[in-house]
């Protein structure tokens, strides 16, 4: 089917430019804060800002006690980090085209990669905040154990699922320039929407509608992974979900991208 032709030549594609990515991703952090005088400290400073906040107006204002026997802290920070790392690989990845407009009007240049670059980047800063997380975590008692090596799978799957949305809004960008306040509105509603900073349970009987939440799946796997309580494999037909949904969005970017392609140089 010539469905997954394009499929499989867009990885393909991807693949043979693996270098590219990697050397693009590197330039992409250096010239992030080019210029500022605490340079790429500020990729730090404002999402660090933003955890501080978050955890004192629901640790203290709202006086979250632990849960599951976690301490609140912890339990928040483990859920904080890894959406700090969807929102802004989303937004950033969107921007992709249009910021590296010179770069798609080259016709030998495969445009595709750029999303991923900008994915990417925002790793970097994602891997330094997990480094802070293990921190924590080890000052509260809980030390890595086992479990914690699946966070290359979670990561892997943030990564897959951030890729595919922003193949969509990268692509439906280069022309509806107001999708930029849209994607603000949406990983605002995203966050709320997604139990990181509330638990589930407040859900009562309708607890089971998060699982319909790809980002939930995300979140939860990180907790599981860090506070040591379950294996990827044991939540079997909330992963299988997830990859259906993420193979789901990434044929319909990949189909939106090969559509508007040809038409990108033209009005960039």
């Amino acid at each position: 089917m010539k469905i997954f032709r394009n499929v499989g030549s867009f990885i393909a594609d991807i693949f043979v430019n693996r270098r590219l990515v990697l050397a693009l991703t590197k330039k992409d952090v250096k010239r992030r804060y080019a210029g500022a005088i605490f340079g790429n400290l500020w990729s730090f400073v404002t999402p660090l800002l933003q955890i501080i906040v978050y955890w004192f107006v629901f640790g203290f204002v709202f006086n979250s006690g632990p849960v599951n026997g976690v301490p609140y802290a912890l339990w928040f920070i483990c859920g904080i980090v890894p959406w700090l790392f969807v929102s802004e690989a989303i937004s950033s990845s969107s921007n992709s085209f249009t910021e590296y407009s010179y770069l798609v009007k080259k016709v030998i240049f495969n445009v595709n990669i750029l999303p991923l670059v900008k994915i990417f980047s925002s790793m970097f800063v994602h891997i330094c905040f997990m480094i802070l997380v293990f921190v924590v975590a080890m000052c509260l008692g809980y030390f890595p154990t086992l479990y914690t090596i699946q966070l290359i799978y979670y990561m892997f799957c943030s990564v897959m699922l951030v890729f595919a949305i922003g193949l969509i809004f990268s692509s439906v960008m280069v022309f509806f320039r107001d999708m930029n306040q849209l994607i603000g509105i949406f990983i605002m509603i995203g966050m709320w929407m997604t139990p990181i900073a509330w638990q589930v349970s407040i859900l009562k009987g309708y607890a089971w509608v998060e699982n319909l939440n790809p980002f939930f799946y995300i979140i939860e796997g990180y907790r599981d992974s860090l506070l040591s309580r379950a294996w990827f494999f044991e939540h079997g037909e909330v992963t299988l979900y997830f990859w259906i949904f993420t193979g789901i969005l990434f044929v319909i970017g990949i189909t939106i991208y090969n559509k508007l392609k040809p038409h990108f140089a033209d009005v960039l």
